[in-house]
């Protein structure tokens, strides 16, 4: 492995939340023309505008990334218990205070119609807050679709300590492969008449897992050391991934989508592990990446929430996007910095304090935990 030299540069990389914000940048500009439809933008763009969709692969390969890179340094042993405690302090409060907006908002009437397609019911607020949305499809869209993905998070968080067990016993290889193999299959199943309504949907822990331990392969390789091109290949590799996944994202099978924007994430990591971050406008990103998490979570009602002022400004398309989006970016990131500095931060603190042994040694690389 790399050493503790390699650690120490691990630690410092602050471009993976600059990864984050734009990530998270990406997302809100295709949901700005999803919800904003009624603008006509015009089709080329309005695709165009869709692959920021794929900002949420991004994300997955990062999570990998960042939470098996403490565990390769203690030579593949994690405290499950404690591990389980720190995530759910990390991610479940904010997730909370955001879900409980979106569901006053889901409900109200007056707002409802803004946000939903009917008003949400007991039901849906209670297989969202135990995060199980994503194996009931149906119930993504009843209070904010976007929050899809933490339920994602916690599945892979439950069965993170299965993987870590299978990368001990078969490596990184054997586990890339059985992941795909269930991308695969599940994928396949799902074009079967009598089981797409049970398996088969995108969002859910079998088809995403792929891109979660093509992340956790990128802190296995930044840790056995750097080729000396290796960061003009990784370049080349992600640019090579966004055009072939964005050339077949509406036509090519769902497994292939998901490896090819998964292979473009991985790229942007291992872009970023080579050498350390450095550069000044990079670093200018970091403060709205270190707070993305809080702005993912809120930036659909908002962007809902603004549709009917954004369709007051005059002018065709060109204006009410720009200034709209404008905007409703601003407000959504001073409502994340709020979400951020009193509910994310502080659980964050605590989850820490409460376990502080995730690993058995902890390492510089908690630095760039997620």
């Amino acid at each position: 492995m790399g050493g503790n030299r390699g650690a120490t540069r691990v630690s410092r990389l602050a471009g993976i939340d600059t990864l984050r914000g734009l990530a998270a940048a990406a997302v809100f500009v295709c949901h700005s023309a999803q919800y904003w439809s009624f603008l006509a933008i015009p089709h080329v763009l309005s695709r165009v505008m869709s692959w920021g969709a794929q900002g949420v692969d991004v994300f997955i390969v990062i999570s990998g990334f960042c939470l098996m890179m403490p565990v390769v340094f203690s030579h593949g042993r994690l405290n499950t218990g404690q591990f389980y405690g720190r995530r759910a302090w990390r991610i479940l409060p904010a997730y909370w205070v955001a879900l409980a907006i979106a569901s006053v908002l889901a409900v109200l009437p007056a707002t409802w119609a803004l946000v939903v397609a009917a008003p949400a019911t007991f039901a849906d607020v209670l297989i969202h807050v135990v995060g199980m949305q994503t194996w009931v499809p149906s119930t993504l869209g009843t209070i904010n679709g976007s929050l899809w993905s933490v339920s994602l998070e916690i599945q892979l968080y439950i069965v993170f300590p299965l993987l870590i067990l299978l990368w001990r016993r078969l490596g990184i290889w054997w586990l890339l492969v059985i992941a795909l193999a269930l991308a695969v299959v599940w994928g396949l199943l799902g074009g079967v008449d009598a089981l797409s309504a049970y398996v088969g949907d995108p969002h859910a822990l079998p088809a995403r897992l792929i891109q979660f331990t093509m992340g956790m392969g990128c802190a296995v390789w930044v840790t056995r050391g750097r080729p000396p091109r290796a960061r003009t290949s990784a370049l080349a590799a992600a640019l090579f991934g966004a055009l072939a996944a964005a050339a077949l994202t509406f036509h090519a099978f769902g497994a292939v989508q998901l490896v090819l924007w998964g292979a473009c994430g991985a790229s942007l990591v291992m872009l970023i592990s080579v050498r350390g971050q450095s550069g000044h406008v990079v670093t200018q990103l970091e403060a709205f990446g270190a707070r993305s998490y809080s702005f993912y979570l809120l930036h659909q009602p908002a962007l809902l929430l603004f549709a009917p002022i954004v369709a007051l400004i005059p002018g065709r398309w060109i204006a009410p996007l720009i200034l709209g989006g404008l905007v409703c970016f601003a407000v959504t990131t001073l409502a994340a910095m709020v979400l951020f500095r009193y509910v994310e931060l502080p659980s964050h603190r605590a989850g820490r304090r409460r376990f502080p042994n995730v690993t058995p040694r902890v390492s510089p690389t908690e630095a760039v935990e997620s």
